[in-house]
């Protein structure tokens, strides 16, 4: 019996491994600043993003006036279209290992007014994807994708994309995250000892079993 509760324990640790990978995206939920219900910026540092441009960064609560629903933490988002037809919002990542892979992920989503948008997604200069929405539904998409930097920092961009939509509305965005997608080297040493712990307690059953 104890053998196995071991065994249950250590395959718990081992299991529970990969979710200590951390986000490296800074205010990947836009949370920051923190805004009034019903309200959006232009005017506040938007701690983390810069602007690709010469406009500003739009950040608002997705309820209102974006009209999605709230799924970040402090219910806000990025709009990336601004006050211009090609908005573009990104954020240079540093920390990163060259050429190891990485988990990319963003929700996109288009609000209920404004038309038909398009925004283009760029890691380290590579086109990662276009997300695009015609139906204005208010809904959010998840966005998945591996990754591989070049070198130890990387830059991640949402561009907006001129075309048939109106230039100040569409390209809702949050939830950005980019983890690795390797153990790293705490995570190997849990996983070693769970690996080993496994071990000691097959063997302990065995000596069981035979006597």
């Amino acid at each position: 019996m104890r053998s196995i509760l071991a065994l249950s324990a250590v395959a718990a640790i081992a299991t529970s491994v990969p979710a200590m990978a951390a986000n490296l995206v800074i205010n990947g939920d836009f949370s920051s600043p923190s805004l009034a219900p019903g309200s959006w910026t232009e005017s506040m540092p938007v701690p983390g993003w810069t602007s690709g441009t010469t406009d500003t960064i739009e950040v608002g609560k997705s309820d209102s006036p974006y009209g999605m629903t709230c799924i970040s933490s402090n219910c806000q988002n990025l709009e990336v279209n601004s006050n211009i037809d090609t908005g573009i919002v990104e954020q240079t990542i540093t920390g990163l290992t060259a050429d190891q892979t990485y988990t990319l992920s963003w929700y996109y989503g288009d609000r209920n007014s404004g038309g038909h948008q398009t925004m283009n997604v760029y890691f380290d200069g590579q086109l990662v994807t276009t997300d695009t929405d015609s139906t204005n539904d208010g809904k959010w998409h998840f966005n998945t994708f591996t990754v591989t930097p070049k070198g130890t920092t990387a830059v991640l961009s949402f561009n907006g994309v001129a075309d048939t939509g109106a230039p100040s509305y569409g390209n809702e965005v949050t939830n950005v995250s980019l983890t690795s997608a390797a153990p790293e080297p705490a995570a190997w040493a849990l996983m070693m000892l769970g690996v080993g712990g496994m071990g000691a307690a097959l063997r302990s059953r065995r000596r069981l079993v035979a006597a």
